[in-house]
């Protein structure tokens, strides 16, 4: 018994310790999975933000969906995605509008929330992993599952109109309401 939970408990600590570095060694190869496996959404629906529009969005009032988006990219040291099919390219104002910030658990997190929304076999796929290496549990991601069904859909949702609209506002509109700390 314990030999078998010395395992199970290495096996954990090994997928941890990948998962650490998602961002620099994981996300592109999971971006070009989901681009293949999952089914495209709105591919011809355009949304970027080009770096005119990012300086425009940081310049709004603080509290607005823009300028929180901007804070989001900037504190991260992300830039715009703007390939992809519209879940791609819109997937950090999503972590801005559920409250999930860019760590590997709460990107575990919106991805239940994605799943909850859409049919995407890589947010299936990423949350299995998060089960099994212990960074997300069972009562998480019944939490984040309702979460995202009880959310209007946001697949047609016109994102740039919001902009200048505060974030709460938003979340009310949507009817998304972030999880308790």
């Amino acid at each position: 018994m314990r030999f078998e939970l010395a395992i199970h408990c290495s096996i954990r600590s090994n997928i941890r310790n990948i998962l650490k570095n998602y961002q620099d060694y994981w996300l592109p190869p999971i971006l070009k999975l989901a681009q293949t496996i999952n089914p495209q959404i709105n591919p011809d629906q355009k949304f970027t933000i080009t770096r005119e529009e990012l300086e425009e969005l940081r310049q709004l009032p603080d509290g607005t969906l823009g300028h929180e988006v901007a804070d989001f990219l900037d504190n991260n040291d992300f830039e715009p995605l703007n390939s992809g099919d519209w879940i791609q390219r819109t997937h950090d104002v999503w972590h801005v509008l559920t409250g999930f910030s860019s760590s590997p658990h709460d990107e575990m997190l919106l991805q239940i929330f994605t799943r909850a929304q859409v049919f995407r076999p890589t947010s299936a796929i990423v949350v299995l992993v998060g089960l099994l290496s212990g960074m997300c549990n069972c009562k998480e991601v019944r939490q984040v599952l309702k979460m995202g069904k009880q959310a209007k859909s946001l697949i047609n949702w016109d994102i740039k109109s919001d902009w200048k609209t505060p974030l709460a506002e938003v979340r009310q509109k949507l009817n998304v309401m972030p999880l308790d700390g």
